[in-house]
């Protein structure tokens, strides 16, 4: 609920501000900090550093940031909810992808693909979906035999051989 309030208004801002790219980069450098050092988020909600130094290093995390962060990081602290920072992050990157027709999935595969059949398998995947672009993350797991599966928030489709088989045995079973 804070992650989609807060998300969203800051989204309309930076599409109003032209800088909804932008800011989608800072944010996706921002995350990738709070990933590679989640000590920095314990500094900012610990109860025994002060405020005054917790907002010290706020502004340092803000001098070489846009406007737009600045005031985000500002209010989150004065609300106290930096906690949710890295949630409003994700609201932000998802409702960019959403506004760009980007679809993030996950392709299970039994062995590696090679780009070609990434490539091929993505516009595919696309045109079913009807997005514009898709981000494949790719899993190998050799249990499912052959075959692949697709999964992306509303959507899975399962051609893996592994499937079949047990669909053939419930068939030989009835």
């Amino acid at each position: 609920m804070i992650a989609h309030r807060y998300g969203s208004a800051l989204f309309e801002l930076a599409l109003e501000k032209s800088e909804r790219q932008d800011l989608k980069k800072e944010l996706v450098e921002l995350k990738q900090v709070l990933v590679n050092e989640p000590n920095m988020m314990l500094l900012l909600t610990s109860k025994q550093i002060t405020k005054a130094d917790k907002q010290k290093f706020i502004k340092i995390l803000g001098d070489s940031a846009s406007e737009t962060l600045k005031n985000l990081l500002d209010m989150l602290f004065d609300y106290d909810r930096i906690v949710d920072l890295d949630v409003i992050i994700d609201e932000y990157i998802r409702l960019n992808d959403e506004y760009e027709k980007t679809v993030k999935a996950t392709v299970t595969t039994a062995i590696p693909l090679d780009s070609d059949q990434k490539s091929k398998l993505a516009n595919s995947f696309a045109r079913i979906v009807g997005a514009n672009k898709v981000l494949l993350e790719e899993k190998v797991d050799s249990d499912i035999i052959g075959g692949v599966i697709l999964r992306s928030n509303n959507y899975i489709y399962d051609g893996s051989l592994k499937l079949r088989f047990a669909q053939i045995k419930r068939m030989l079973l009835k």
